[in-house]
């Protein structure tokens, strides 16, 4: 199941989710999703919000659902790693203002991101 965001819809989370699996390339041109009902379990969401981010990732051009076949991996997408960069930006920037109204020093904030990227032990 998926870690839940309070201040982000499901529908986007779910969206963000496939959009940086595909950047990353877990996720590869011509690969088949789940069902809408697949994802749905798979997820923990109900099977209308799977259908709501399919429908928006099909609009921007990141999937394609063929009738009778299922849903795929439309393109590798440039312009869906841009606005994945984009919006990574803008929670970084989020998490910035933060931890400057908290007093967290940017050391101690590239600390945390090295142990997420595991490069520390």
């Amino acid at each position: 199941m998926a870690q839940i965001q309070r201040n982000q819809p499901l529908y986007e989370q779910l969206m963000w989710r496939i959009k940086a699996q595909v950047a990353a390339g877990v996720l590869v041109i011509g690969e088949k999703l789940p069902s809408v009902r697949e994802m749905a379990l798979i997820e923990g969401l109900n099977p209308n919000t799977v259908a709501k981010a399919y429908k928006a990732l099909e609009a921007q051009n990141v999937i394609e659902t063929v009738t009778g076949k299922g849903t795929f991996i439309r393109r590798n997408g440039e312009n869906a790693d841009n606005e994945l960069v984009e919006q990574l930006k803008n929670k970084l920037t989020e998490v910035t203002i933060e931890a400057k109204r908290v007093s967290i020093s940017p050391n101690q904030l590239h600390s945390w991101i090295d142990e997420l990227y595991g490069e520390k032990q």
